[in-house]
């Protein structure tokens, strides 16, 4: 998949803004979503989750409730232009 149609926990806490912790914790309950991890960089570290927007919609909405403009915001971080 594209990485311009995906986002990650990170980019959908800003857009949210609440903490990573909380998205974390809502994509994986009551059962983990769907996910592909991003390709290490160059000097190493932690591989971050991407979700498609098509897939986390739905929980998000359930947990937090985000007005349109979160969502908005939301679409612009996954790369796409609203």
């Amino acid at each position: 998949m594209k990485d311009l149609l995906m986002v990650t926990a990170c980019q959908i806490a800003a857009a949210l803004e609440v903490s990573t912790g909380r998205v974390y914790r809502a994509l994986s309950k009551p059962f983990p979503l769907p996910f592909t991890l991003a390709p290490a960089t160059r000097k190493g570290g932690a591989c971050k989750r991407r979700y498609t927007i098509g897939v986390v919609l739905p929980r998000i909405k359930e947990f937090f409730g985000p007005t349109p403009e979160q969502i908005k915001k939301l679409f612009e971080a996954g790369g796409y232009h609203v």
